[in-house]
């Protein structure tokens, strides 16, 4: 599965779980994802994230000690998914 792929998904599950306008957010793909200026998600709306990662493409992640550098931007969450679902593969 392509990056671009990911992130197209990424997007559409804050937008689905989050009812996030997706549209109307400033953010990038390496803007932070708890950063107010940035995706501006909270620790309540990684669970729904989780969720539908989960969901979406068939993989578990883990919380373990690398959780926080997967979840830093949309870019680093998309690549993580990319292994997991590769490896899967």
């Amino acid at each position: 599965m392509q990056n671009e792929q990911i992130k197209t998904e990424l997007k559409n599950i804050f937008a689905d779980r989050l009812n996030m306008d997706i549209a109307a957010i400033n953010a990038g793909d390496d803007d932070g994802l708890f950063d107010p200026e940035g995706w501006n998600i909270d620790s309540i709306d990684v669970i729904d994230i989780v969720l539908g990662v989960e969901q979406t493409f068939g993989v578990k992640l883990k919380q373990d000690e690398e959780v926080e550098a997967h979840f830093r931007t949309l870019n680093t969450l998309a690549d993580h998914i990319g292994q997991l679902v590769a490896a899967k593969a």
